[in-house]
């Protein structure tokens, strides 16, 4: 019985982490259409500086690791330091690619800035201790000191914590003004700025408080699993992100649930209950494959979603605003 908790536990804290994670993304993605392919860049930002914030200096466990800093800050400031890291990188790749590029051009040109972090990352070894990345993460709250069952459900609180301030974040922009404009400048930023709006600005707005989301998950993430390494955020992360976007269903926080539930915690999960078969590496490898064919099958069939974005439609006065939800055009179905 205490296994089958402790496994619970453990998938409801990953939820937790991977739902704020596509929340971020949704801000960025489905409510104002960037084509965030360095998503996982601010993931990893906040994951690092939450590591360095709660570790020691690298003196303190005999040089075992190479790194710049080491706070040893008591919890939650290296949560919060890892929230605020994930929004400020956000903001020099969004006055370079998305204030500049568009569509298919910004999608490659931050995908591109990814690989160059990651691969900055893996070269300077005194950095961020290189390919090795960084082990020994103190948990909050004496995490050895507990049983692990114990600190399974203490750090379960905390994850919820974090949803709770993530989606009341999410859900006041999506019923906001603000988030009216984001909508607006995804369908038609020259609409926006005939009504002196400036999109550019919009724009990245919106990927500073989704790069702020996504640093939130990953320095959750990594208080829970103590490690972080260049492996942990390649792109393939950013991918898995995407399809939980599109399978749930953009613009729309009950549907990123779904996602999440079906692709990180649903297929991830089934394909690691598989008896082990074929070449070393063909679990993993199977993952992809789902992920990707799920991704193909809700892009032809099912393009917004198991839940389509609901929009708001004012009509005359005296009369009740009405909510419809977005259905595909007839060239998307």
């Amino acid at each position: 019985m205490s296994g089958t908790l402790f496994y619970l536990t453990g998938l409801g804290i990953l939820f937790g982490i991977n739902l704020i994670a596509v929340w971020g993304l949704d801000l960025q993605f489905g409510l104002t259409g960037i084509n965030s392919f360095a998503f996982i860049v601010f993931q990893s930002a906040g994951a690092y500086a939450t590591a360095l914030l709660s570790l020691k200096g690298p003196a303190a466990y005999g040089s075992f690791e190479t790194y710049i800093g080491g706070a040893n800050l008591p919890f939650p400031l290296p949560l919060i330091g890892g929230a605020v890291a994930g929004g400020l990188i956000a903001l020099p790749l969004g006055l370079f690619a998305v204030r500049r590029l568009r569509g298919d051009y910004e999608a490659m040109a931050l995908l591109v800035l990814s690989l160059i972090a990651t691969g900055l990352v893996n070269a300077q070894t005194h950095w961020l201790n290189g390919p090795s990345g960084l082990s020994l993460i103190p948990q909050p709250f004496g995490g050895p000191t507990v049983a692990p069952l114990t600190y399974h459900w203490i750090f379960l609180g905390i994850t919820a914590v974090c949803v709770a301030v993530a989606f009341w974040v999410v859900r006041g922009i999506f019923r906001s003004p603000l988030g009216r404009a984001l909508r607006a400048a995804r369908d038609s930023e020259s609409a926006v700025a005939a009504l002196g709006r400036n999109p550019n600005q919009l724009r990245i707005t919106a990927l500073v408080i989704g790069g702020a989301l996504a640093g939130l998950s990953g320095g959750l993430l990594v208080q829970y699993v103590t490690a972080w390494s260049p492996a942990s955020w390649l792109y393939q992360e950013t991918f898995l992100f995407f399809t939980a976007l599109v399978v749930g269903g953009r613009a729309n926080m009950l549907g990123s649930v779904l996602g999440v539930l079906v692709v990180p915690i649903g297929i991830v999960e089934v394909t690691r209950k598989l008896p082990a078969f074929g070449y070393p590496g063909l679990i993993d490898s199977l993952d992809v494959v789902a992920i990707g064919g799920l991704m193909l099958l809700f892009l032809w069939f099912r393009p917004n979603g198991l839940l389509a974005e609901r929009k708001r439609v004012i009509n005359a006065p005296g009369q009740p605003a009405r909510s419809w939800r977005l259905r595909p055009r007839r060239s998307e179905a």
